[in-house]
């Protein structure tokens, strides 16, 4: 009667597992989003910019060319004055791989993109912006998901 019972425990454990190793497969070949809030200095919010086209921006097109990531941007709050104004830097990358992927990512590419002539390449972040806070998100756009199936219907 053991020997029964210790079989069906691990016959159970070993289709929990194989149910969820399928379930992280399909979630991670979803895209992951990063929000990266960007608390600009008074007076630098044009000196930033330029900041993130030599190294943010060039580094991001990069990689959406090398297909890690999908999409990004780099937005900011209308309506406040330049002097007040903060930025969001968005980041889709292609899967929870390549999110995890990314600091030796970007490193590479950062060793690999020429050095061309930069709008502010002296500049150090830390006298332009303080990067509040950095969020990641999963993406549920997916309608189809079948963990959410009618059961049953009265």
């Amino acid at each position: 009667m053991i020997r029964r019972v210790f079989c069906m425990a691990v016959i159970a454990s070993l289709a929990i597992a194989a149910g969820m190793r399928g379930q992280s497969s399909a979630e991670s070949d979803k895209p992951v989003w990063t929000m990266e809030f960007l608390k600009v200095k008074p007076g630098k919010f044009g000196m930033t910019l330029g900041y993130l086209d030599d190294g943010w921006m060039r580094e991001r097109a990069e990689a959406k060319r090398q297909g890690a990531l999908l999409n990004y941007s780099r937005i900011s709050e209308q309506g406040t004055r330049e002097s007040e104004r903060n930025i969001v830097l968005l980041t889709e990358y292609k899967n929870q791989a390549a999110y995890e992927g990314r600091d030796s990512l970007f490193a590479k590419i950062r060793k690999d993109l020429p050095n061309t002539p930069a709008i502010m390449r002296n500049a150090q972040p830390e006298e332009l912006y303080v990067v509040g806070t950095t969020r990641v998100f999963d993406d549920h756009s997916d309608s189809g998901d079948p963990r959410m199936k009618l059961l049953a219907e009265k």
